[in-house]
């Protein structure tokens, strides 16, 4: 159990990568005060721990009433995984969020589901990941429980990486940032190649 959780906990954490993400949010918040800052991100912290637990409990719905395959979620959701992971590696992972985006976020008021939550946080990747986790491991109370509580500790994880954002720039650096981004690149990148292997395995009759 302990090491599910572990592999639930790292794996989550790599897709989002709230380290990438630092300068994006230092430059959103940049003409904010504290307090602001700090309220904006406990109520990112809660929309992605919402977004990422109701993609875990009902994703699995959604794709029976669209009448989509496991294996076809498996292949899509590796493919998707597998191009964040490059971008990773290319340090480009939370450049998605473009500059037209962050200029709007700039002027408003509340930006702590877009573009903080989504798309900068969690994203297609993250959320392709809990769906097949909650295909593969069924949702039992143990289950839920568990990956409720890796999600939660992503969660605060997030805050506490993002309220300390600008000591961790000014200590790692942008060139620390990008050797971090790769490495979460790394373990993402394998992510989603073990979720195609898995797809196709069970699509095409591979004989032993």
């Amino acid at each position: 159990m302990v090491v599910s959780f572990l592999s639930i906990y790292i794996s989550l954490l790599s897709l989002i990568n709230p380290v990438g993400a630092i300068p994006v949010f230092i430059s959103l918040t940049s003409k904010h005060d504290k307090a602001w800052i700090k309220t904006q991100l406990l109520k990112t912290a809660l929309n992605v721990f919402f977004i990422c637990i109701i993609s875990y409990l009902i994703g699995n719905s959604v794709l029976l009433f669209f009448g989509i395959s496991i294996d076809a979620l498996k292949i899509a959701g590796g493919i998707i995984i597998s191009r964040s992971a490059f971008q990773l590696l290319n340090a480009k992972h939370k450049n998605d969020v473009g500059k037209k985006i962050q200029k709007e976020a700039v002027l408003k008021e509340d930006i702590s589901f877009t573009p903080l939550a989504m798309p900068l946080l969690s994203g297609p990747g993250s959320i392709s990941f809990l769906i097949n986790l909650s295909i593969k491991n069924k949702l039992s109370v143990l289950n839920v429980i568990n990956t409720a509580t890796c999600i939660l500790l992503v969660s605060i994880t997030i805050f506490v990486i993002l309220y300390l954002a600008p000591m961790i720039l000014s200590y790692l650096g942008r060139a620390g940032l990008k050797a971090m981004s790769k490495i979460m690149g790394f373990i993402v990148l394998a992510i989603g190649i073990q979720l195609i292997i898995s797809g196709v395995i069970s699509v095409l009759p591979i004989t032993r």
